[in-house]
């Protein structure tokens, strides 16, 4: 059998025993990659098994008790505690009527408005103002609207414990619920 140097691009003769000695080098990475995806396989699982007791079997078993928190034996305590998430759309259209929605409802003041120079909340009229003024003087802008992740979370948050709307489902990715929270004891 011929093998290649790679490093002196020769072909040289490769015995029984370096056969045998790739042989088993190929099969130990093809069983560490079938043991290492076995093993994403099983975290995947436990994390989906974290999920369902923290976010729906305490909670509801907890609520049944009119329980919020509790204490163990081993000193660590549980307490369950509303739980928020939002995001907003990355789809062009939708994206639009999102901020449209924030505007509507008071809330545009969360909305950072940036064309070359960074704007914050409550400037909108500045950088349109500044975007007119620099492409009536012939400069290219380009306008990055956004709002801040952990804003939006405090936003929705805030929405929910006054009882006010909340950001419509079909316009944003919004999630409220109740979740476990563990507190090992020190």
């Amino acid at each position: 059998m011929n093998k290649i140097n790679f490093e002196q691009d020769q072909i040289e003769t490769v015995s029984n025993d370096d056969a045998t000695s790739i042989g088993d080098l190929c099969q130990q990475l093809v069983d560490a990659e079938a043991e290492v995806s076995a093993l994403k396989d099983l975290l995947k699982t436990k994390q989906e098994n974290v999920l369902e007791l923290k976010q729906v079997k305490i909670p509801a078993w907890m609520q049944e008790k009119n329980l919020s928190q509790l204490k163990l034996n081993d000193g660590s305590s549980i307490e369950v505690t509303n739980f928020y998430g939002i995001s907003i759309p990355k789809d062009h259209d939708q994206r639009a009527t999102a901020y449209q929605w924030l505007r509507d409802n008071n809330l545009g003041d969360i909305i950072k408005n940036e064309i070359a120079a960074r704007f914050g909340r409550n400037e909108d009229g500045k950088a349109l103002e500044f975007a007119k003024l620099a492409t009536a003087n012939g400069y290219e802008v380009e306008q990055t609207l956004k709002v801040e992740s952990q804003t939006l979370k405090a936003t929705l948050k805030e929405l929910h414990l006054k009882g006010a709307a909340l950001p419509p489902e079909e316009t944003f990715k919004t999630f409220v619920g109740r979740q476990a929270k563990v507190t090992r004891k020190k």
